[in-house]
């Protein structure tokens, strides 16, 4: 048997759950899910082994502070905007900290402190963004280990779900925020065409 590692999930929203069954394969994983939807959680709490906490981070932060110096990780699942705030209890605690969010320029900010504490906080690791940006590094390592060149590469990731799924105005299945989604489609691109950007 192995060590037990304490992992803190915060967010109850729709990729909690997929979360939550993973990290339930090992049962060396006390896993802890705070939320400010205490319904979604007493949900969570029905189909998962967690200790359940009902809080909302930006008017507990001092019980942020305490959940998170009781973690050896801090999975944060909530809005984009609040992922500072995490990492900030994060850095003071020295716990590392992962989320599938975008790094946003108000978390580069900490990037100094995060080295200073000498902790991981690592972001942009979900589907899109994160897998494909590990796949397509893959890819091209494995390229260049048998000497080929790139001329080009592009990814595409997610998808639309089938007209019998696709129920609403949109067309749209949201797994993420929906304001997160409509504000990514607003975002510049930038991109390498022919060696230009």
């Amino acid at each position: 048997m192995g060590t037990r590692r304490k992992v803190l999930v915060l967010g109850s929203g729709y990729i909690s759950e997929p979360v939550l069954e993973y990290l339930s394969r090992d049962g060396n994983i006390e896993i802890t899910v705070g939320s400010d939807m205490k319904n979604q959680i007493e949900q969570l709490g029905k189909k998962y082994n967690i200790n359940p906490v009902s809080m909302d981070i930006c008017k507990q932060e001092e019980k942020l502070g305490f959940l998170v110096a009781k973690q050896d990780l801090v999975i944060s699942l909530l809005p984009y905007v609040l992922h500072p705030l995490v990492a900030k209890a994060c850095i003071t605690n020295k716990v590392n900290m992962v989320t599938a969010s975008y790094i946003t320029p108000a978390l580069k900010e900490l990037e100094k402190s995060v080295e200073d504490a000498g902790i991981t906080i690592i972001g942009e690791l979900g589907l899109d963004p994160g897998l494909d940006h590990m796949l397509a590094m893959e890819t091209i390592d494995k390229a260049k280990e048998v000497g080929a060149t790139i001329e080009s590469y592009i990814s595409y990731c997610g998808g639309l779900p089938a007209p019998e799924h696709s129920n609403n105005p949109l067309r749209y299945k949201f797994s993420w925020s929906p304001v997160g989604v409509l504000m990514n489609v607003m975002q510049s691109a930038t991109y390498l065409l022919d060696g230009k950007d």
